[in-house]
């Protein structure tokens, strides 16, 4: 174990052998020996401290020192269908996979799309190649990733979950990831894990919310560990918006790995306004030639909330253009971060890429920690990026003011219209909306205080 980690402490070790004696006969099945092998890489490597680079500006003793029950498959309560349905109103609830607690939930989900199939991975014959082809992407994953999230995740998910998509197939509608939590008596740890591979010329659209049971005890919390493996295939597009509000106790740290084939296109969007503490570890790989990605980022936070986005862009091959661009606006004692890298191989001639960070900072308390990069290694790119961190001009409020508004409504018209920018990168219009209406109403919250 290096110097920039910690041992895991002995009530994470213990969930393991909570899990596997919980198995009832699956302990025998493929999937459960990547458990096991993500449970020992992860003991070897440790939980980051804040000696580790990437973990400078986040410290996640909170997280770690919680302990945590692995959610049993179970009843609902009343508030959390009456949730889980209103969700699915947004897309009229026509596709839709539903989690209660990380748990995939076939009772509440629905899924009858022509040349899309959703398959358990427990329930695939243990010779079929698709089996196969999925556990050979999450056994390359958990060894050569340095990220321990993702080998904790597989170290505890119980059943992850393949959405395939079939070759030339496009789907319109948004598919919803509905994600509800809720819990009495025991703080929860979540581990869902989603594999999506599109095929050939195929195009999927993805709607993933967040969010926490109102009414519960503030004193058990959720630590939500999400894995996400995308594989967009040749002229392929995946469209992923991501809207967190968790519980401001709760905790949430999502990782997405992307890879993109040749001439495809990756587009992936994410609003997080709620939680105590967000982590979103986003890498995409840029596989082959004429490959196209957009990752956009919008937070909005007060209180004690901390918000961290790392992001990682890989360019590997000629001619691939990336567009990047996360804004926030902090207040409170809020804090943010954002650590992007762009990676320009040798290979990768003629490269465009952006990548840019905007925060607006409304208290004196709140802070924001920003570290764009990039790591060039072709000479005939075009690459800039850049960061700004401020307080909200005094004379645009001046002027707001003299046209009738009073300070408050000029302040939230300010602070919408920074974020702007982000949420109309969206081109379904439902979540556009969806999005900017979520905003609002989280930015009228954001005072000095």
């Amino acid at each position: 174990m290096s110097k920039y980690h910690i041992e895991i402490p002995s009530h994470f070790s213990e969930l393991f052998g909570r899990l596997e004696n919980s198995l009832n006969g699956q302990s025998d099945k493929p999937y459960h020996r990547l458990r096991k092998k993500g449970s020992e890489l992860l003991m070897k490597q440790g939980f980051p401290s804040t000696r580790n680079e990437d973990y400078k500006y986040t410290a996640l003793n909170r997280v770690f020192n919680e302990k945590y029950e692995i959610p049993e498959s179970g009843k609902i309560s009343a508030q959390g269908k009456t949730a889980i349905e209103s969700i699915k109103k947004i897309t009229q609830g026509e596709s839709s996979l539903c989690f209660v607690n990380g748990i995939y939930q076939a009772e509440f989900s629905s899924l009858n799309l022509e040349g899309v199939q959703l398959i358990q991975l427990s329930q695939l014959e243990e010779n079929s190649s698709k089996l196969r082809d999925v556990l050979e992407k999450i056994d390359e994953t958990i060894s050569h990733t340095d990220n321990p999230f993702i080998r904790l995740n597989t170290s505890l998910c119980r059943d992850p979950l393949l959405l395939f998509v079939e070759r030339g197939v496009k789907i319109d509608t948004p598919i919803q990831l509905i994600h509800y939590y809720e819990t009495e008596n025991s703080s929860l740890i979540a581990s869902p894990q989603l594999i999506i591979m599109a095929e050939e010329s195929s195009e999927i659209s993805l709607l993933e919310t967040h969010l926490s049971s109102s009414s519960r005890n503030n004193t058990c919390k959720v630590f939500s560990n999400v894995f996400q493996r995308m594989l967009v295939g040749k002229n392929a597009r995946i469209k992923h918006h991501k809207i967190q509000e968790l519980n401001k106790e709760d905790f949430l740290i999502h990782n997405l790995i992307a890879s993109q084939e040749k001439d495809s296109h990756f587009y992936a969007i994410t609003a997080d306004l709620g939680s105590r503490i967000t982590r979103n570890n986003l890498e995409v790989h840029l596989k082959d030639s004429n490959t196209w990605t957009e990752m956009f980022g919008l937070f909005a936070s007060n209180g004690q909330q901390h918000i961290d986005n790392q992001t990682f862009l890989d360019h590997a091959k000629p001619h691939c253009e990336s567009r990047e661009w996360y804004k926030g606006v902090l207040g409170g004692r809020s804090r943010g971060v954002f650590n992007g890298k762009v990676l320009v191989r040798q290979d990768a001639q003629k490269t465009n890429a952006f990548q840019q960070n905007n925060t607006l900072l409304i208290s004196d308390n709140a802070r924001m920690d920003s570290k764009p990069q990039l790591e060039i290694y072709a000479d005939d790119v075009k690459c800039s990026h850049g960061a700004t961190i401020g307080y909200m001009d005094s004379e645009v409020m001046f002027y707001l003011k003299s046209r009738g508004l009073d300070e408050q409504q000029a302040g939230e018209l300010i602070k919408i219209a920074f974020l702007a920018e982000v949420f109309e990168s969206v081109e379904n219009e439902s979540i556009r909306n969806l999005i900017a209406e979520k905003v609002i109403v989280k930015l009228r919250t954001i005072y000095e205080s």
